[in-house]
């Protein structure tokens, strides 16, 4: 049987295509198996007050984590000025709502700022730096999602569809830290190596001088603005899902959003929404709804880029003309 090329040697213009059909083509799916009419006319009576305050939601999820990568760059030992940070994360955010994958904002800001650097070393610290700063949201995202998958039976009465798949995974994560630990007991030399080299760096943005608080309370921060900004957006389309389903199902939801099979989380988020917030007491329809405002408010939240990218193309336009 033929095989596919893998992702990585398809032509750039695959890359792009593929994701953006795939993303479609879910969205397309899950509207057609829903009242299509109730959508639009959710959507058409989404209320601006809280369209609005869902798009202005979106504002401390990007300054705090920038604000959350300018101090793992300055554990580092390469500080960031904090507007320059802010200005960075804007642009990468805009760039992984509309690029395929979701990293792409994310190498820019590693090629920008391996730039800057005083030396060849800090292309390598750029690029711990973002990494790290990404692995702290998403610990705290799939800290939530355990939760809300534990809490949903005995809140809601229901294990959320694909929960088990879910906890699955969970599990398995758990038990690979478990496996790691010990091979790192069995490698003896070969591990104290590895963490001597890269233990320090852990060390030095997770726990050390106070750093756990700090990470805590910026991630802890930045994961709660998505569920405000969710369950804002639910609001609009008057489709409320309360506390207990902002914080037990939303980061369940946006959990889809990690795989790299759509543009901006398009298509898998609306599908998970659709099969997974019901359990709040909301509609499939008022779930999607919901979750194609969250969409646009996180879109243009996150406009602010263009004109971070726009000063970038008039600073290379000088350079090129000096």
């Amino acid at each position: 049987m033929p095989r596919l090329p893998p992702l990585s040697a398809m032509p750039a213009w695959c890359r792009i295509v593929l994701p953006l059909l795939a993303g479609a083509a879910i969205l397309a799916l899950v509207a057609a198996m829903l009242d299509r009419g109730q959508v639009i006319a959710r959507l058409r009576q989404a209320d601006p007050v809280f369209v609005a305050l869902a798009i202005l939601s979106v504002q401390p999820q990007i300054v705090l984590s920038a604000l959350r990568w300018r101090f793992v760059s300055k554990r580092l030992g390469e500080p960031l000025a904090a507007g320059r940070a802010i200005g960075e994360y804007y642009l990468a955010t805009l760039l992984n709502q509309v690029l395929p994958g979701g990293v792409a904002g994310d190498a820019v800001r590693v090629v920008r700022a391996a730039r800057e650097g005083r030396d060849d070393r800090w292309t390598g610290r750029a690029g711990q730096a973002v990494v790290l700063d990404r692995l702290s949201g998403q610990l705290v995202l799939f800290a939530t999602a355990g939760i809300g998958l534990l809490a949903a039976p005995f809140v809601f009465g229901v294990v959320p569809p694909g929960g088990r798949g879910l906890l699955v995974f969970l599990g398995a994560v758990a038990g690979i830290v478990g496996i790691g630990w010990l091979l790192a007991r069995a490698l003896g030399e070969r591990a104290a190596r590895f963490r001597a080299g890269f233990g320090p760096v852990l060390a030095e943005v997770f726990v050390r001088r106070g750093a756990f608080m700090v990470q805590a309370a910026l991630s802890v921060s930045v994961v709660l603005s998505y569920f405000a900004t969710f369950a804002l957006a639910a609001m609009a389309v008057g489709a409320p899902l309360g506390f207990a389903g902002t914080l037990l199902l939303v980061p369940l939801v946006l959990l889809s959003m990690l795989l790299p099979v759509s543009v901006g989380g398009w298509g898998l988020r609306e599908a998970a929404a659709a099969a997974i917030l019901p359990a709040a007491g909301i509609t499939a329809d008022g779930a999607f709804a919901a979750s194609v405002v969250y969409g646009i408010a996180s879109l243009i939240g996150a406009l602010p880029g263009v004109l971070v990218l726009a000063r970038h193309a008039a600073d290379g336009r000088r350079r090129a003309a000096a």
